[in-house]
């Protein structure tokens, strides 16, 4: 992860940079600055895709499940790209389609990589709860542990462990099972 701009990036300047999604990186706004961010790896991808299919069965057609969805949870200086996000289906029904609406999902999960630090993760943390998320998920391929923060609570799940998420519960080893 390295940071493009020394000085302040306003919402406006930001939609203004050229699209790098040919290149398989990305660009968030944290705090006004902006950041690239490399393509992920396989093992990040296959837990994505894991995540994203066990989110699908315990929510059904409550909502919607989306890997890389991006949420702007403040009118300026914030645009994050969750790993996997959960998204109740009003909430989803009510999205314009081609605006960045200030907004948290419900659930946001954030599966470690190279490039996430503590300080990203408890920033984007705060932000997203802040900004209405209920919960934010942090999954470590590595450790194999599911770090979730709700209601200013955080408990870490660990093999063996059930999380209880959208009315039922998730193994953390069915997240693992790649």
């Amino acid at each position: 992860m390295s940071s493009l701009a020394h000085s302040l990036v306003t919402w406006e300047e930001f939609l203004h940079l050229s699209d790098r999604s040919e290149q398989g990186t990305r660009y968030e706004l944290h705090d006004g600055k902006v950041v690239i961010l490399p393509p992920a790896r396989p093992l990040h991808i296959k837990v994505q895709k894991r995540i994203e299919k066990l989110f699908e069965a315990a929510a059904r057609d409550r909502g919607v499940v989306a890997i890389e969805f991006p949420y702007r949870p403040l009118r300026n200086l914030q645009y994050w790209v969750a790993d996997v996000a959960y998204i109740p289906k009003a909430d989803w029904d009510d999205l314009p389609p081609d605006e960045y609406p200030v907004y948290a999902p419900q659930i946001v999960v954030e599966v470690l990589s190279p490039s996430n630090t503590d300080a990203k993760l408890n920033r984007q943390m705060i932000v997203a709860i802040s900004a209405g998320a209920q919960e934010f998920w942090v999954v470590d391929p590595t450790e194999r542990t599911v770090r979730v923060t709700a209601a200013s609570k955080t408990i870490v799940y660990r093999p063996g462990d059930s999380i209880p998420v959208l009315g039922t519960t998730i193994d953390v080893d069915a997240i693992f099972t790649i």
